[in-house]
């Protein structure tokens, strides 16, 4: 899958984000709770990794933070620009190298499923080599990832066309728009981080898993 792939797929879809992906607000307040826990105490800079329509900005300013949005996708940002209190948004593929200096943040997020589309098995260890570049000494990095399991409660679902052990093609219902979902195990994320982060993998749900991990120093 290609940043071409995910950009249609992400800009089909942002007119409807909101109201067929986006979660219930009492859901996304316990999950924001839950990524609080796991960032150094505010004020920080976080990398929000897939923005989207920024639907967990809020959260972070109130708490305190400084949040700056990457997304493949212009009409997401463009939504995501509307939002009352606009943080720093950059139109980028975050599987390539990032545009930003060493250390020049505290934390980064990639939250609802953001990292299931890498564009190829190695996608997710040079992403965490780069967010070992860009996350200073001592810095978090949080991600809510569908787990292996998610691939056997999709069994039946019209949308989803399981293409291998851990891939298969989702299709937006209204727009037709396709991505591919590839789901890595427990252990495959602690080796894919590597020896940059101290990470730890943990169930949340019966088809997610939480990757928490801190920057070594």
């Amino acid at each position: 899958m290609s940043a071409d792939d995910a950009r249609r797929f992400f800009d089909a879809i942002a007119g409807r984000y909101e109201r067929a992906y986006g979660l219930p607000a009492d859901e996304s307040r316990f999950r924001m709770q839950r990524v609080g826990r796991e960032l150094p105490p505010p004020p920080g800079r976080v990398l929000d990794l897939g923005v989207g329509t920024g639907r967990e900005l809020t959260a972070l300013l109130d708490a305190g933070y400084e949040p700056t949005g990457v997304d493949v996708s212009p009409a997401m940002l463009e939504r995501c620009a509307r939002r009352a209190r606009p943080v720093p948004l950059v139109d980028a593929d975050f599987w390539c190298p990032l545009p930003f200096d060493d250390g020049a943040f505290d934390a980064a997020i990639a939250l609802h499923g953001t990292l299931a589309h890498p564009p190829d098995d190695d996608a997710v260890a040079r992403l965490a080599r780069e967010l070992a570049r860009v996350v200073r000494s001592g810095g978090s990095f949080v991600a809510e990832v569908p787990s292996p399991a998610w691939l056997e409660r999709a069994a039946g679902d019209a949308r989803v066309k399981r293409t291998g052990p851990g891939t298969a093609l989702y299709e937006d219902p209204v727009t037709g728009a396709c991505i591919e979902a590839r789901l890595l195990s427990d252990t495959a994320w602690m080796a894919a981080l590597g020896p940059a982060w101290s990470t730890r993998v943990e169930p949340i749900g019966d088809a997610e898993w939480l990757v928490a991990a801190v920057r070594a120093r």
